[in-house]
């Protein structure tokens, strides 16, 4: 069979071969939506770039591996800073990026690790990326950074985020503006950092005398945009008690929140106090500007690829977890007890 071609890979992706050549080069001008849609295009018709094709590079190819996830990189703040920090570092150093998307948990290693057509991979995020799929690459030879991802059944390198502690520092905000009844809403369990970061918020209740009041622990009832955290303050509304404060695993979830509230007759934070984690600018959505926590997320990007250009030098680095600090930020959406 012909291998497959720049032209294919634009075919699929529906862009011209021009913004194909653009994005394996890492010229400007090419958007973050367009470059996952060519990613995912390289992917499937299995299109190998060459470290030695088109604009030279003095170091070749590291690979991002990413979850297949229709906002993962454009409309996720956290991964999109972190992504453009891993890219900065990355060009630094002399490597160009290729992206590969699992589109759901796999047995297979992904085509650049199983082809060798990487120095390194760089697997951001958690959910489909297993930590079978994760042990089955480290088990290839190919040198590996987790990024806000670890695995539980061996040591690898991983640059996460202290997303207990930012969590536990949220729950004790609230219990210190007074409240009692405060509600969580939880994310996939899939997610290692939104599993983390309810664990903070139950040892933030049972460290002050409240304990867990497990009628306010909000299970996850929608995923996707733009209904995240809606159907789940919902339920919370509809408890004989409702909360006088939420924490939510995060700031899309405590977003979608808010127009359950509105819709309620109440207002944020006169009757209730909401914080949520991963510090979205204020600007990208409807007052009341988010309490939240937040962490450097460029500044993670850079480390991981610090750390993933150590180990193609040195395979034999014992495996290290770098925790980014977390930090509070107070805004409009949390207020002491009236």
């Amino acid at each position: 069979m012909a291998r497959p071609t720049i032209t294919d890979v634009a075919k699929l992706a529906g862009v011209s071969p021009s913004s194909v050549s653009m994005y394996l080069n890492k010229r400007p001008g090419i958007g973050l939506e367009t470059q996952l849609r060519i990613a995912d295009a390289i992917e499937k018709v299995g299109y190998v770039p060459r470290a030695n094709g088109g604009r030279k590079q003095a170091q070749g190819f590291v690979g991002i591996l990413v979850e297949k996830l229709p906002k993962l990189l454009t409309g996720d703040m956290f991964y999109a800073d972190v992504s453009s920090g891993i890219q900065k570092e990355a060009e630094g150093l002399g490597f160009s990026i290729a992206v590969s998307v699992i589109d759901k948990p796999s047995e297979v290693l992904p085509r650049l690790v199983a082809e060798e057509s990487i120095k390194g991979l760089l697997a951001l995020g958690g959910g489909d990326i297993t930590d079978q799929l994760l042990q089955r690459i480290s088990d290839s030879g190919m040198p590996l950074v987790t990024v806000d991802n670890q695995s539980a059944l061996q040591p690898l390198n991983s640059v996460v985020v202290d997303n207990y502690r930012g969590a536990y520092a949220a729950a004790r905000y609230l219990i210190e503006l007074g409240h009692r009844r405060i509600a969580v809403i939880q994310g996939p369990r899939k997610y290692k950092s939104l599993t983390e970061r309810f664990h903070g918020y139950l040892n933030a209740m049972i460290d002050s005398g409240l304990g867990i009041d497990w009628e306010l622990v909000q299970r996850p009832l929608s995923s996707g945009l733009p209904n995240k955290g809606y159907r789940e303050m919902k339920a919370l509304l509809a408890l004989e008690t409702p909360p006088t404060a939420v924490f939510a695993v995060s700031d899309r979830t405590a977003i979608g929140a808010v127009p359950a509230i509105i819709e309620a007759g109440l207002a944020v934070p006169r009757d209730i106090s909401i914080v949520g984690f991963d510090d979205m600018p204020p600007d990208v959505y409807s007052a009341p500007a988010l309490t939240t926590v937040t962490s450097e997320r460029l500044a993670m990007g850079h480390i991981a690829m610090q750390r993933l250009r150590q180990l193609i030098s040195n395979p034999r680095h014992t495996p290290t977890q770098i925790v980014m600090p977390c930090q509070l930020v107070l805004r409009e959406s949390s207020a002491p007890l009236s």
